[in-house]
């Protein structure tokens, strides 16, 4: 599931939360559309790693998620 919000107080543009599977997007931090399907693929990613079984570190995540998507 993905919650848009816009809440300028907040520190990213997205979040995968790991405890309920819910993907929330800070619109607030968005500046365009391609910013806004990256920010979704990258989430959504992080959410197969997790589904994945395979335990890893957010390093180990951000090091291959850019790689995975351009």
């Amino acid at each position: 599931m993905i919650h848009f919000i816009i809440d300028k107080d907040l520190d990213s543009s997205g979040e995968y939360w790991t405890h309920d599977g819910i993907i929330v997007i800070n619109l607030a931090f968005i500046s365009d559309p391609y910013e806004l399907i990256s920010t979704l693929l990258h989430e959504e990613l992080h959410r197969c790693i997790e589904e994945s079984g395979i335990t890893t570190t957010e390093k180990q995540d951000h090091f291959i998620i850019p790689r995975l998507l351009f």
